[in-house]
């Protein structure tokens, strides 16, 4: 069983707008709506793999049950302490002409002490039949920045692989307690060292950097120029397969679900690396965030290119 936390889910919207402009209204002709927020996406994509899949986190309102109601249709077993207030919107206008994305993302509902204290109850249940446990995004309006951390130390004390995928004081706290992988995109990996990354070298120094502090896998997503793995024993960079793309939101997110899929299946750290940037391929193909076709994912897996750098 795959467990993946979800803190602040959110129900995703994209309005497709070409030329896209502030202050001007627009009817919009597309619009794509999901169950979203990273945690989410990185259940539903583990999922369609064909793994076993628990999410858990906080849901709130109409907007919470219709969220939990979507993963529920695809078979994931859902664990969500009910909190109250509304589970937020997130917003995404894409502009094809323009090619640019504007986000406009709701806060969500505040985490009491209690909504807490009842969460950490669920998870540590879920911890008794998880093989790998996930956490991603960002933390709601109540939580502390060392909530990950808590998180990751108690999923620890039942020897289960953890992969964390934040950004900013979430994750600068989180890798306090050492999960076994962390993957920020490159501005938050710049964000964590707090350098900016101009070169391969300089990525790669500051994935050693993490190594060297007890992470035994850092790695970092960057789009179509690929990914970079390494441990402290070796370094792995991957380029992408050439595809047309749609819609690219969450496929980091759905590089998270290839690799812990790997993990709970016992694969090879080079196996891992391959069924996860094969998912953020396929998931760069849908309209949809957090989607993926299993069988193109075994197409691209074979047309990955792995190489080993110093």
């Amino acid at each position: 069983m795959i467990t993946s936390v979800a803190l602040n889910p959110a129900v995703d919207k994209i309005y497709f707008v070409d030329n896209f402009e502030p202050g001007r209204m627009y009817r919009v002709r597309q619009m794509v709506k999901t169950a979203g927020g990273k945690g989410v996406n990185v259940a539903r994509v583990a999922r369609m793999l064909g793994e076993n899949v628990r999410l858990t986190g906080f849901k709130g309102g109409e907007t919470g049950n219709w969220l939990e109601s979507q993963l529920k249709k695809l078979g994931v077993v859902t664990r969500f302490v009910e909190v109250s207030g509304e589970t937020r919107t997130n917003n995404n206008i894409i502009d094809r002409v323009r090619d640019s994305e504007t986000e406009v993302l709701e806060p969500g509902p505040f985490i009491s002490g209690e909504d807490m204290e009842k969460f950490m109850e669920v998870y540590k249940e879920a911890l008794s039949d998880s093989k790998v446990v996930v956490l991603s995004g960002g933390l709601p309006q109540g939580v502390p920045a060392c909530c990950y951390k808590a998180l990751i130390e108690e999923a620890k004390n039942f020897n289960i692989p953890v992969i964390l995928d934040s950004g900013g004081d979430a994750l600068k706290e989180g890798i306090k307690a050492k999960p076994n992988v962390i993957k920020p995109n490159l501005r938050e990996l710049g964000s964590l060292i707090q350098k900016e990354l101009r070169d391969m070298d300089e990525i790669v120094e500051a994935l050693k950097e993490i190594n060297a502090d007890g992470i035994d896998i850092s790695m970092v997503s960057m789009g179509d120029k690929g990914a970079v793995l390494c441990t402290k024993d070796l370094c792995l960079r991957v380029k992408v397969p050439h595809v047309e793309t749609v819609n690219t939101i969450g496929s980091g997110d759905a590089m998270v679900a290839g690799f812990a899929a790997g993990l709970a299946r016992d694969k090879t750290m080079e196996e891992c690396l391959r069924l996860a940037v094969a998912c953020g391929v396929s998931n760069a193909r849908f309209l949809e965030i957090g989607v993926v076709d299993k069988n193109e994912v075994e197409i691209q897996k074979n047309r990955v290119e792995i190489e080993r750098i110093s």
